[in-house]
């Protein structure tokens, strides 16, 4: 029997619960570009705070996506970069990535609207 995206056991729900949040979205797709320290990380994403990158990346490795290296070096340096598992995320994201560059107008103007308070307009699609 086909289980209802609404339910909690299907995999596509499990998968969204796991990835689809804003913040692990951007380290992910951060993280595909080569390891990165935190201090980077924190520059390159925009608007993060030091806890939240810090939060998400624990949960990023709780959940095998990105693993830490810790180097004995004084001061300490620590890496992170994707595995194998977080790897196989670059098709999923560079979809969603294109789909947002083909339709960043219309995106772009649902954005300023839903800032403004009027998401609720007639959005017909322009493409």
């Amino acid at each position: 029997m086909v289980k209802s995206i609404l339910d909690e056991s299907c995999i596509l729900n499990q998968s969204l619960t796991l990835i689809a949040d804003k913040w692990t979205l951007l380290i992910l797709m951060a993280l595909m570009q080569g390891t990165k320290r935190n201090s980077e990380l924190n520059r390159q994403i925009n608007g993060i705070s030091p806890k939240m990158l810090t939060q998400t990346l624990k949960t990023l490795i709780r959940y095998g996506m990105i693993e830490r290296t810790v180097y004995p070096e004084v001061p300490p340096r620590v890496e992170y970069t994707l595995t194998e598992f977080g790897k196989s995320t670059a098709d999923p994201l560079m979809a969603l990535l294109k789909w947002s560059v083909d339709w960043e107008e219309q995106l772009t103007t649902l954005y300023r609207n839903r800032q403004t308070g009027i998401a609720g307009k007639d959005q017909s699609a322009t493409k």
